[in-house]
């Protein structure tokens, strides 16, 4: 008896200490990690598909060379739902799992924060935002804890803001886990310090804070909600086929950092834009000399390691795989928008799993090499 009371005393205390626990520390508890259909969990907003969609044509091949046998076992491997590589504006190959089709709707996870930044760019353009050398308290008075004068729009969009943030997906207790998880983006917001060290501008680091501000530079330039922001300069004039969701906190403030969640053929677009230095068909969207920016690494910044910043521009990836000069979209769970231009290609590739290899000295890791090479493969 004195055994089960024990444990009775033991279940009721972990009851107690779940329930008095913060929301998000409940949510990380229950949900464990991230996944790509975590938009069923929050609040979202739409991002209405194009009142003119456009579809994508397929190529006379389509489907006809595929990635080697290895690769594709490594697609199962890694739980890809959706593998599409488009050439010449043409979808060469295409490939859906894990129950996926092309109408499946799946998380972008930090794929969002690119998109963040080419809105930031629109915004530039329009002089809705002066220069990204602005101070972002100019736009951002919710950072409370930030002095003004300290903090550019430049050092957020590099991801060298030296905000006091640990980037942890695993601790619970985090801020970052707060920002995924919570309901409130203005507290976090008002939480937010700068470290002591005076590093602003200098080192890099990623921060999913980072594309927050942005987000909030966003919403208070225009008034209007990030997915309004994106359905007006993005998935209307990108002629997108499905509606998106952006999940948002209580508020219905979207976390910017994340959580777009569409389909691969209209990530593709996105990529397509990009490819194309800004331009859909005739139609220039984000200026072209903005696209160069977003897509030349920070190389006057440097890690934590010393190295010099060449896989980084504005919340923007770079690789070179095999001479290869490719920009690209990323999200945690191994989603990609792999921008090829000596190809004249686009490789998106979503999924529910990568490797983890921190190792790397450029973050970069064999999985991502995969995916490359399995696109590189098929187009002709």
């Amino acid at each position: 008896m004195n055994a089960i009371k024990k444990l009775i005393i033991a279940l009721l205390l972990i009851a107690i200490a779940y329930f008095a626990a913060p929301h998000f520390v409940q949510m990380g508890l229950k949900h464990n990690f991230a996944n790509v259909d975590d938009y069923t969990l929050f609040d979202k907003h739409v991002v209405k598909k194009s009142t003119q969609p456009i579809a994508w044509e397929l190529n006379e091949n389509y489907n006809k060379k595929k990635p080697s046998d290895d690769l594709l076992k490594f697609f199962d491997e890694r739980k890809t739902c959706a593998f599409l590589v488009i050439q010449n504006e043409k979808i060469v190959y295409e490939q859906y799992a894990q129950n996926y089709t092309k109408e499946t709707i799946s998380g972008s996870f930090s794929m969002a924060k690119t998109i963040n930044a080419l809105l930031i760019g629109k915004l530039l353009e329009q002089g809705k935002i002066t220069s990204l050398d602005d101070d972002v308290k100019k736009y951002v008075p919710e950072l409370s804890q930030i002095p003004a004068g300290k903090l550019t729009i430049k050092d957020v969009i590099t991801m060298s803001a030296d905000i006091d943030w640990t980037e942890s997906y695993w601790n619970i207790f985090s801020l970052t886990a707060e920002s995924y998880y919570g309901n409130d983006l203005d507290k976090l917001m008002g939480k937010l310090k700068l470290r002591e060290s005076n590093q602003q501008g200098k080192i890099w680091e990623y921060q999913s804070c980072c594309t927050q501000i942005l987000g909030y530079i966003i919403k208070n330039v225009t008034q209007k909600s990030i997915a309004e922001n994106a359905n007006e300069y993005l998935w209307q004039p990108l002629g997108a086929e499905s509606d998106a969701l952006w999940s948002t906190d209580k508020k219905g403030i979207e976390k910017s950092f994340c959580c777009l969640n569409a389909t691969a053929r209209d990530f593709a677009k996105l990529g397509q834009m990009v490819l194309q230095n800004g331009r859909w068909d005739s139609t220039q969207i984000i200026s072209a000399d903005y696209i160069k920016s977003l897509t030349s690494p920070a190389t006057y910044l440097k890690d934590k390691n010393n190295h010099h910043v060449d896989w980084y521009g504005y919340q923007t990836w770079m690789i070179n795989y095999n001479n290869h000069e490719i920009p690209y979209f990323r999200g945690i769970l191994g989603q990609f928008i792999f921008v090829v231009p000596d190809k004249n290609a686009v490789i998106v590739r979503l999924g529910k799993k990568i490797k983890k290899d921190d190792q790397d000295p450029k973050y970069q890791n064999e999985d991502i090499r995969n995916y490359i090479e399995a696109g590189l493969q098929v187009l002709e």
